[in-house]
């Protein structure tokens, strides 16, 4: 009925039995749009279960689609050039992979995520999944790129030893992280508030100072060709609770989740009286951001 009335587009396929990933795999591959779902002969299909899938895409909509946005002018900054091989480190869904594969210049995305993987592909460029912290690429890059990702890396160390060994000599190491004191108000907030309830949140974030970033730079051989910091005060447009619901989760790792909505409505109430509003009333976050090229001696 569903498929007469053409309410969706259902496809079926058949391919030998080689267990649930595999058949999910092909069904990735042959899906299309921008959201789908996949199910197996086994699995049966619940009710909400096109409404669930909707629900976090909106929400993922609403609450991040400014990370990219933003990242926009960084492309400025990384100047891509026909025939470079660049890649996009924490490529996220890939909005900026794609605008950078535009300049001629070929591309591969990275990303802890197989989603945000998958979301990039879907947009017609490459992507693998991977460890930033682990990468095994040598001497493959003329340049490499990364938006609002490497705060998430808590091993910087690593990230460079890996960035470093990845691009060409002469290659461009193009950034736009977080700063010291980026979410400072709110960072602060999920910890006292965890702490209130006997719980102890996890440190997920790393934002070096202008001189800290440079010196562990030069540890690996990537000369600093020019660094800014400047605060760029963000809009929320959902609100505090919304961009917690989005960013929170590692932070409260090892915190029950049934505990979750209660520590994050804590946090908004206590968050929402110390940042600014704007004249709408609208939560403006205390962002401040770290921009940098860096050289591969």
């Amino acid at each position: 009925e569903f498929i007469n009335e053409k309410k969706l587009n259902i496809r079926y396929f058949h391919t030998e039995n080689g267990g649930k990933q595999r058949a999910y795999n092909f069904g990735v591959e042959k899906a299309e749009g921008e959201l789908f779902i996949c199910l197996d002969s086994d699995d049966e299909y619940v009710e909400t279960g096109l409404e669930t899938i909707l629900k976090y895409w909106e929400k993922y909509e609403k609450n991040a689609r400014f990370v990219s946005d933003y990242g926009k002018e960084l492309i400025e900054w990384l100047n891509p050039k026909k025939d470079e091989y660049i890649l996009d480190l924490g490529c996220g869904d890939g909005v900026l992979t794609k605008e950078i594969s535009k300049y001629r210049c070929k591309v591969l995305g990275l990303d802890g995520s197989q989603k945000f993987v998958e979301a990039t592909r879907k947009l017609g460029v490459d992507a693998i999944q991977g460890d930033a912290q682990n990468m095994n690429f040598e001497n493959e890059f003329d340049a490499i790129f990364s938006n609002a990702a490497l705060h998430w890396m808590t091993n910087p160390d690593k990230v460079l030893e890996g960035v470093a060994k990845a691009l060409k000599k002469g290659g461009r190491f193009v950034v736009e992280m977080g700063c010291k004191g980026n979410v400072e108000k709110i960072e602060n907030a999920m910890f006292e508030v965890a702490k209130r309830h006997n719980f102890k949140a996890v440190k997920c974030w790393f934002f070096p100072t202008e001189k800290e970033e440079t010196e562990l730079l030069n540890k690996y051989g990537l000369k600093v060709k020019r660094m800014i910091s400047f605060s760029r005060p963000t809009l929320l447009p959902t609100g505090i609770k919304g961009w917690l619901q989005t960013f929170s989760a590692p932070a409260f790792v090892n915190i029950p989740k049934e505990m979750h909505e209660k520590l994050i409505d804590e946090i908004a109430e206590k968050v929402e009286k110390e940042l600014e509003k704007n004249e709408n009333g609208q939560i403006i976050a205390d962002y401040v951001r770290l921009r940098f090229e860096a050289v591969k001696e």
